[in-house]
This record gives structure tokens, sequence and C-alpha cells, in this order.
């Protein structure tokens, strides 16, 4: 039978399945040597070593295995949203967004579907997609975390690293479109921190990119129907439990949306206002700060540098630019003294402070001195008083005479007439 003058070709059933890789060079080796023409749900029989790992709930087939020196997670679905998947993940991951690590994509396509019509049988593409990631080490999933009975104080934690992945992705154009602590892995992470080194944080981890779309910009609509939604989700899971007959403290309650509410909208502004001053002063906010969590920082960065800029301006007697002057300052003020207060140990009168929160609080406590006492306090002084009433150890005797000493080193003779004219004198 022939249509519209073409005639109708049947497949030749004796070459399926037909394997394609879109897979890594560093992972092809070992991802060919896969059966890849049998589901991946008959593996086990094949004799692949399958790894023993509770996954959440799902939609689509998921194994874990062992081969080679990699441990791998391997999704079988639809082979388009297969390929858009590993694609979002490559894209969200260039934008500095924590998601599971893509391998890559392979398809398995069996014989064709006899699909029967007006006009006759016709066939379609019967073609599995499969996505391929690294598995993430130490993490426990949604199955197994949310099941624990969690004070509000512990639940917070969790929130904390959920915020942080939502303003990582809004903050970036990237609309989630499942928003979902089922498609969430959590692990303990360890972090660089500027001038203090690794440091440990709970984080968020994107495990499932079907529904992402990676866009230029996101419109206020778009983030918080992803918010809403996974306050939706929140109710699911305590759902879930329930009908599980396990009992346990809720966390979908208004408190808990709150929090997640409130966090989400201050980190979003800090992000948006963190973008703005990366591109007025050329600096990178991580490697500077790295996570900044208050806008008040950036308004005490932002007073800073324009003095910082107005006394370089005098003393070339020409107008220097502010990316200029903020460069100045990293080198010449903001390092030495994250770098003096490491060295010194003024990190340890604060526990919990790194020594960039360190800076940016003395100084803002220095803004708000200086205001009460209608002049210039100067750093030193702000730093005294400010050990006076937030330091949670005392230090040795003599220990703010040698760091006062260091830090004038650093900051110049317009410290020292500060310092002059205050001596002896109570802030």
């Amino acid at each position: 039978m022939e249509k519209a003058g073409f005639p109708l070709v049947k497949p030749r059933f004796s070459s399926f399945p037909k394997i394609t890789f879109d897979v890594d060079e560093l992972h092809l080796e070992e991802i060919k040597s896969l059966p890849w023409k049998h589901p991946i749900t008959e593996w086990r029989e094949l004799g692949i070593k399958h790894l023993e790992i509770k996954r959440g709930i799902g939609r689509h087939p998921v194994i874990f295995i062992e081969i080679g020196n990699h441990n791998y997670v391997i999704k079988e679905l639809g082979y388009d949203v297969a390929l858009r998947e590993v694609n979002n993940y490559k894209q969200m991951l260039g934008k500095g967004i924590h998601t599971l690590i893509p391998v890559g994509c392979v398809a398995r396509e069996e014989a064709p579907l006899q699909v029967s019509t007006q006009v006759g049988e016709q066939y379609e593409r019967n073609i599995a997609g499969h996505t391929v990631t690294l598995l993430v080490d130490r993490v426990l999933p949604d199955s197994q975390l949310y099941r624990r009975a969690f004070t509000f104080e512990n639940r917070k934690r969790i929130w904390d690293a959920i915020v942080d992945l939502f303003v990582e992705m809004h903050s970036n154009g990237v609309y989630w479109g499942d928003a979902s602590l089922y498609n969430t892995l959590i692990k303990f992470i360890k972090l660089d921190v500027p001038f203090i080194g690794k440091k440990t944080q709970l984080k968020a981890i994107l495990a499932d990119a079907e529904t992402v779309e990676v866009r230029y910009t996101l419109s206020d609509s778009m983030r918080y129907a992803d918010v809403n939604f996974f306050f939706e989700s929140m109710e699911w899971i305590n759902e879930d439990l329930r009908s599980e007959g396990i009992l346990r403290d809720e966390f979908s309650t208004e408190m808990d949306k709150v929090y997640v509410r409130e966090n989400y909208e201050r980190l979003y502004e800090v992000a948006q206002r963190s973008k703005a001053f990366e591109q007025t002063s050329s600096l990178n906010m991580k490697q500077v700060l790295g996570t900044v969590r208050e806008a008040v920082y950036l308004d005490t960065l932002q007073k800073h540098i324009e003095e910082h800029k107005w006394y370089l301006s005098e003393q070339k007697r020409s107008e220097i630019r502010f990316s200029d002057a903020s460069q100045d300052w990293l080198s010449n003020i903001f390092i030495p003294m994250c770098e003096l207060f490491k060295a010194e140990g003024v990190v340890d009168v604060f526990p919990g402070k790194t020594a960039s929160d360190l800076y940016v609080e003395i100084m803002t406590h220095k803004y708000y001195l200086s205001q009460k006492k209608q002049s210039d306090v100067g750093m030193i002084l702000a730093m005294r008083n400010y050990a006076k009433q937030f330091g949670t150890k005392k230090p040795p005797r003599g220990f703010w005479q040698r760091v006062s000493r260091k830090m004038l080193k650093i900051l110049g003779v317009r410290e020292q007439l500060l310092l002059n004219v205050r001596f002896n004198t109570e802030v």
C-alpha cells in the first residue's frame, strides 16, 4: 500500500535493538561495557553489581551500579526527556548550581511499534532513553531523612539548604517546575571559606531535572509558583508518612513555611544586590565573603569602598573609578585584615564567625558608633567595642594591643590620627 506517492517502509526487525551513546569520553568505555540491549530492570540477573541504596519515590526505573572505578545512577525514561535532563544538568552546573553530575545519555531503540490508522498499518519509533549520572555518596534520600523526628531547630538546617538551592536556581534564571523534597538530596559538604579554609555545611543537591527550564531571567510569578509548589510537596510527604504509619512531628506547619518564605525573600534580594555590586566593583562576592546572607554586608562594603575611593582620589588629586578603588581596597585593606584576624586568633574570640564576617560586622559596628558619636571612631576602637559586646571568649592580656598595632600598619596614618584623638577614652 502506498500513500501520497511514498511507499510504506517496513522496518528490518533483525537490526534491533540499536544502542546509541552520548556519553562523556572519560566514562565511555565503562558505560559501553554494560548490557544495554536489555532493560535495566534485568541487569541484576545479568551479573551487574548493584549498590543497595534506598531511593525516594520516583516515576521511572532507577538502578545504582558499580562498574570499573565509578558508581553510577541510571534512570530509564523517554529519550527526548533524558536528553533534556542531561543538558539541564550541564547548564546548571555551569552556573554554579549544585546538581547531580551528568555522565551522559544512552538510547536503546527497540523494534518499531505497529500502529493501526485510518490509512492502514504504520510504524512508530520505539526508543527508551537513559540518563547516567555519578552517584553522590554519603547522602540520605528523602525516604530516610524525613522519617526522622526533627525538632524545628534541626529542620531549619534543612530549610536553609533548600532555600540556598532555590536562590541559586532563581537568581540564575532557572525554573524548577517540580520543586519538591522528593527531588533533592541532602548532604554535608566541605566548602572553601575565604581566609578560613574548609567549613562543613548542609547542602541540598538537585536530583531531578526533567521539568527544569533554564531561562535568561525568571519572572516573580514563576519564582513564587516554584516556592508554593514546594509547600505542597511538604504536605505530600507528611501524608505519605502518615499512610505508612510513621508518626512524627510534622514539618509542613505554618511556622516552617513562614521560615522558608522569609529566608527565601531575604536571600534572593541579597543575591540580586550582590550581582549589582559585583558589576560596579568587579569583585567576586563568593571569593571575598563566601556566602553573603545579609544585605547590610553589601551596604557596609559599599560605604567602606566609597571611603577608600575618596581617600585614594585625594592622594592622587584626581577621581578614580569605583572598580579601581575596589581592587585596591581588596588587595591592601580587606585581604590583609582578614589574614590578620585569622593569624592572630581574633576569629577565636567569636566562634562561628569567619574572618570576612568579622571584618564586615566590625565595619558595620563602626558606622553605628560613628553615627552615635557624630564623628568617625575608627576601626580599631570599633573592634574593641564590638569584642566587648559580642565576644564570647576572653583573650589573654595584651592581645588587643598587639592586634591593634598590626592593624595600624594596614590601615595607615588616618586610623592612627583617629586613635590619637580618642586615646584612653571610652567609645
